[in-house]
């Protein structure tokens, strides 16, 4: 989705001194942003109209409101006030405080302390029900094909037998997608590198697993009439920070068993965004 078009997330806080440099801010935008939302603050308004006006109906319209309590800001407990006077469904106002030390009058609404900032992205995370991201030093898989002249959308057939595998594996967790043409060997040849962190115990997808999906690629090359021939002798494991310096980010994605989520990260033409549109049943 285009900025204009994502849901709009608005966050209340106490501004820093320094207001360009508000670390917490950066880290709730960053999240939120990540997670498909526009992100907002008053300061960032960009109309000349009134601005009490403007912020409370923000606080009645957007998708999420994340109030951050921290520094019992009057203007702050005045909009929290607002948004119960409003009815605002609790389950998309999601409350942050840095300390313990509630103020009477909201001490009784559920809020997630935080202890620094990591722990404050995580709390944004957890919220918003998204994995955390794969470390550079993760193994992931780089999936090679092969293609033929006239293809045109070759690299995406490849990213949907990938996809497709994942459905049959019933992965639920982050997938993070990579690709590159191989113009230095000989053929024509083109990869897609997959980054998994799975939900659960057992984060990182050990050999056997990656093997079982690898089975599942080959199976899925087959249903597009030899437009692109999966190549698993010039397949293999490589680790996130290789693909990082040689392949272009080609989207993030969560997955439910086998099934696509949420889209993540602000890439408008990443593979799964076009995998998502594949999906939806023709009227």
């Amino acid at each position: 989705m285009t900025n204009n078009k994502r849901p709009i997330a608005f966050v209340a806080m106490q501004f820093e001194s320094d207001h360009w440099s508000d670390k917490r801010y950066a880290v709730i935008q960053e999240e939120l942003e990540h997670a498909g939302y526009s992100c907002r603050r008053s300061d960032e308004l960009k109309t000349s109209g009134p601005v009490v006006d403007e912020v409370c109906q923000l606080f009645r319209e957007a998708a999420l409101v994340v109030i951050d309590s921290s520094g019992d800001s009057h203007s702050v407990s005045y909009e929290i006030g607002y948004c119960h006077g409003v009815r605002r469904p609790a389950d998309t106002t999601f409350l942050l405080r840095a300390d313990a030390k509630f103020p009477f009058n909201y001490q009784h609404f559920r809020h997630r302390v935080y202890k620094d900032l990591r722990h404050l992205r995580r709390l944004v995370r957890d919220y918003l029900q998204i994995c955390e991201p794969v470390s550079p030093a993760q193994l992931g898989y780089a999936f090679t094909f092969g293609f033929s002249a006239g293809g045109v959308v070759y690299i995406l057939d490849g990213a949907f037998c990938i996809f497709k595998a994942l459905r049959d594996n019933k992965f639920s967790g982050r997938c993070e997608c990579y690709s590159a043409e191989q113009f230095g060997i000989p053929g024509r040849f083109f990869s897609v590198g997959v980054m998994l962190r799975r939900t659960g115990r057992q984060a990182r997808p050990d050999y056997e697993w990656w093997m079982k999906l690898k089975n599942s690629v080959a199976r899925h090359s087959k249903e597009y009439n030899n437009s692109i021939t999966f190549e698993p002798d010039m397949s293999e494991l490589a680790k996130k920070s290789a693909m990082l310096s040689t392949y272009i980010p080609s989207g993030v994605a969560e997955f439910s068993d086998g099934q696509l989520t949420r889209l993540l990260g602000s890439d408008d033409d990443s593979f799964f965004r076009s995998y998502y549109e594949s999906q939806k049943p023709t009227v």
